[in-house]
């Protein structure tokens, strides 16, 4: 970590900024893929609300989805399925947010409780959870539809080009415009 890529050593915090660079331009190219320069908008929608219970404390449960921009190419549509659980009566506090992918609720068992869901409850916070599959699927079939399909226009991507960790950031940065 503390060598340039001509194998030089990094001597001084001034030279710091240089590697990090470096290593951030590895990280676009081999890990998480390059940015698209224009990304659509998102509007998001309150599709379902109700008043539940967590962990003995009254909440509101809303399920929202973050309809992204396809005027630029109407074949792909991508809606960001979004579950929202705060305290009865708040606002202004801190939001945990989990990704999931929600077609694989209900396949695993129970976790004891409390749950991290009441425990965040418990202290007065909220809790999310995305669907990464709404934003985009995690597999190579996948790349032609989701945010990355969308972008692409129903075109495979290039090699470098984001993948599915940076699109699910992405997602998960417009749900937090949405929080703002």
């Amino acid at each position: 970590v503390l060598k340039f890529d001509d194998g030089n050593p990094v001597m001084s915090a001034r030279q710091w900024p240089n590697r990090r660079a470096e290593i951030v331009e590895h990280f676009d190219r081999e890990v998480y893929g390059r940015m698209p320069k224009s990304l659509p908008g998102v509007s998001w929608s309150v599709t379902e609300s109700r008043d539940e219970v967590v962990g003995g404390k009254p909440v509101w449960f809303r399920k929202l989805i973050g309809h992204v921009d396809n005027s630029a190419y109407p074949l792909v549509n991508v809606d960001i399925e979004v579950e929202l659980t705060t305290p009865k009566g708040a606002s202004g506090v801190p939001v945990i947010v989990e990704f999931f992918p929600f077609e694989f609720r209900g396949r695993f068992p129970a976790p004891p409780s409390p749950t991290w869901q009441e425990q965040v409850i418990a202290r007065g916070w909220a809790y999310a959870m995305i669907s990464t599959s709404s934003i985009q699927a995690d597999n190579g079939a996948g790349l032609t539809r989701g945010i990355i399909g969308l972008v692409n226009q129903g075109q495979p991507r290039e090699p470098d080009d984001w993948g599915a960790l940076r699109a699910w950031a992405w997602g998960a940065s417009r749900f937090m415009d949405y929080l703002e």
